[in-house]
């Protein structure tokens, strides 16, 4: 068994999902995009997102969720650092 994500990890994972799917501020995911991650970090995931005005849900539909300018801007900022760490370490290979 995979060991527990802390809430803060499945946040992340719940924002990497929208950065995965290229989602720009403001564009919505529904609930079936979310599959990735495992049920009992979804839901911490999900509310570790919301309280970091990552994301909101939709007001008429509670299986939709809305990436905010926050989220967007924290989600290309993880992707950077992404890339970053790999050129760095294709850079220390050769």
């Amino acid at each position: 068994m995979p060991p527990a994500l802390s809430d803060e990890e499945a946040g992340r994972q719940i924002l990497g999902i929208f950065v995965r799917y290229r989602v720009q501020a403001g564009g919505t995911l529904r609930r079936t995009h979310f599959f990735d991650v495992r049920d009992g970090d979804f839901q911490r995931g999900l509310n570790n997102a919301i309280a970091n005005k990552w994301m909101t849900v939709h007001h008429r539909d509670r299986y939709r969720y809305i990436l905010t300018d926050e989220g967007y801007a924290a989600g290309r900022h993880s992707e950077e650092a992404v890339k970053d760490s790999i050129k760095e370490m294709s850079a220390s290979e050769a």
